[in-house]
């Protein structure tokens, strides 16, 4: 199989992260892959989509296949851009989507077409398990954009709720760039002395892993959730709040739940023109657990390492790229059957071009 793998935007973010681990995955299970400019033999190649599907702009060649690798954070497609977004999706010949989450809003919208699974992962290499020492200070880290869809707002405030400044504990609050939510949060509790903020575009993920115990994601709303999954194979153990993506791949044994509260917001608070609601997590519950890591931190050494060894087996991006290319064998062997028995019918005859149309 050759894919013709393309993404609609290069700035480095999440999209791209994901475009370019698993162009580099696909390769190693011997996947010829082309990406930006066209392949000389458009049809010996499966025309893969990733990203937003309302920047898709399929080639108009004559590929093998047109495959969309999409998801939704929300169980409606927004307003803004959804004509376009099924208009794009329903010219592909199936949908991947990282987890059943994700892939909810499609399944309730208007396309028959088959939608399959493919958890996304991490690089066991280069997320490789990292040795702590669980004595002296405990340091819990919320990495990432500083936003209301991470639920941001509520670890500093759990912190503050579970700790004070004598504790021997601390809380980092990463971010890559500043955001409306990170300058009010670190107006509010930057004077605290075991609350760190730290903006550093050139400091790695990986870097704030290794320096860091627990990771902590309070999120609304996961598609899937890279940075819990590569936190998790350096051996960190989380604190997830129980909803979305990650119920499909996390468990106790890696971590703790933050429980949901009975209080719910607006999506569109975060994703304009989108509607429906998400559950809030509940800050007390996300207080307690983490009073539970501090407390039992040979437990948390332990659900590190199960966590580790978790991820490097079951949620790498080789699997990923194995399992769309699995999909996509299976769709396309499904869709010659189909053809070749409504040949068997009369159903199909050639048309002047040569290729299979349907009679009425």
């Amino acid at each position: 199989m050759k894919i013709w793998f393309r993404l609609h935007g290069y700035e480095p973010c999440s999209w791209t992260s994901v475009w370019q681990y698993l162009r580099i995955a696909f390769a190693d299970i011997g996947i010829e892959v082309h990406d930006v400019t066209a392949p000389e033999n458009p049809e010996e190649c499966v025309e893969l989509w990733w990203g937003d599907p309302q920047f898709f702009r399929w080639s108009g060649l004559p590929v093998r296949a047109k495959v969309s690798l999409a998801l939704s954070e929300a169980h409606s497609i927004r307003a803004e851009g959804r004509v376009s977004v099924i208009k794009n999706l329903a010219q592909s010949d199936m949908i991947i989507c990282p987890s059943e989450f994700a892939a909810t809003a499609f399944r309730e919208a208007p396309l028959d077409i088959p939608i399959r699974i493919a958890f996304f992962g991490v690089d066991p290499e280069e997320f490789a398990f990292t040795e702590r020492s669980w004595g002296g200070t405990l340091k819990f880290l919320h990495a990432g954009v500083t936003q209301f869809r991470k639920g941001s707002w509520l670890v500093p405030e759990a912190f503050a709720m579970a700790f004070s400044e004598d504790d021997d504990v601390q809380l980092m609050m990463a971010a890559p760039r500043s955001s409306p939510m990170y300058t009010r949060l670190k107006s509010e509790y930057g004077k605290q002395k075991n609350i760190i903020f730290h903006m550093n575009r050139e400091d790695s993920a990986l870097s704030l892993y290794r320096r860091n115990h627990i990771y902590v994601s309070p999120h609304l709303s996961e598609g899937f959730g890279l940075m819990p999954v590569e936190a998790m194979a350096t051996g960190m153990p989380c604190i997830m709040s129980r909803c979305s993506a990650p119920c499909e791949y996390f468990d106790k044994e890696y971590g703790w739940w933050d429980e949901m509260s009975e209080n719910y917001v607006p999506v569109a608070d975060c994703l304009p023109g989108t509607n429906g609601f998400w559950r809030l997590p509940d800050v007390e519950s996300l207080a307690d657990q983490m009073l539970n890591a501090y407390k039992g931190r040979e437990e948390a050494g332990k659900k590190g390492e199960a966590a580790s060894a978790y991820t490097h087996s079951e949620l790498t991006w080789k699997l990923t790229a194995e399992q769309i290319v699995t999909h996509i064998e299976e769709v396309l062997s499904e869709e010659n059957i189909c053809r070749d028995d409504r040949l068997q019918r009369g159903k199909l005859v050639t048309g002047p071009s040569g290729k299979y149309i349907t009679t009425r």
